[in-house]
């Protein structure tokens, strides 16, 4: 099993993915996760429906679960969380997971949604080490939104990409006293409600499982 480094919780089940791998939401059937584990260009899946006492399984391309993901048990509320040792956050919906390439250790995971709409995590670091987030703002990157809630700081980021109107924002959340994790989004501006809902979510959900 290759070493990952999130998994996801929820509806009774805890599913430890085996890299590289996609986890993906089924539209109204809200406790069941399509796992897939990619071989090159071969997917094989297992469409995994809780609560993992009595997990029910679909398999595609593979000949067990196992192939796949470990199914344990895991909290049984109707919500999805993805965990990493320091901290976990809630799973928005409309975006897929996916493993980080190989040798990519910047973030635990990463999150695609529409038109190349991507969400990416990056901590937790110490507050020392986190510029202020409107250093943040790259070349040919004009700000939109500025703003400091207790839960976050955040600001909103308008540039051009191959002639389409995107949004960037990048939340800021306190872990804790010492650290701090940057939650960075990015969609064309047609997306940019959803974009800011989701890492809205994330940002609000995000707690820390062990010391930072």
């Amino acid at each position: 099993m290759g070493h990952v480094f999130a998994r996801l919780t929820g509806f009774g089940m805890t599913l430890i993915p085996i890299w590289p791998y996609t986890f993906e939401r089924l539209e109204h059937a809200p406790g069941t996760v399509s796992v897939t584990r990619w071989e090159g260009q071969t997917a094989r899946t297992a469409l995994v429906t809780g609560p993992a006492e009595t997990p029910a399984v679909k398999l595609t391309n593979a000949q067990s679960a196992d192939e796949v993901v470990e199914v344990l048990a895991g909290p049984a509320e109707h919500v999805w969380r993805i965990e990493t040792s320091p901290f976990s956050v809630e799973w928005p919906e409309g975006f897929a997971i996916d493993s980080p390439p190989a040798g990519d250790n910047s973030t635990p995971f990463v999150l695609f949604g529409p038109d190349g709409s991507v969400i990416y995590l990056q901590g937790p670091r110490g507050h020392d080490r986190i510029p202020p987030l409107t250093q943040l703002i790259a070349p040919g990157q004009t700000l939109v939104d500025h703003r400091l809630e207790a839960a976050f700081e955040v600001v909103e980021l308008a540039y051009q990409h191959d002639g389409t109107a995107w949004r960037q924002t990048h939340h800021l959340v306190p872990l804790s006293d010492a650290h701090g994790l940057v939650i960075t989004a990015q969609s064309p501006v047609i997306h940019a409600t959803q974009l800011r809902q989701a890492a809205e979510l994330m940002a609000r959900s995000a707690t820390t499982r062990t010391r930072a």
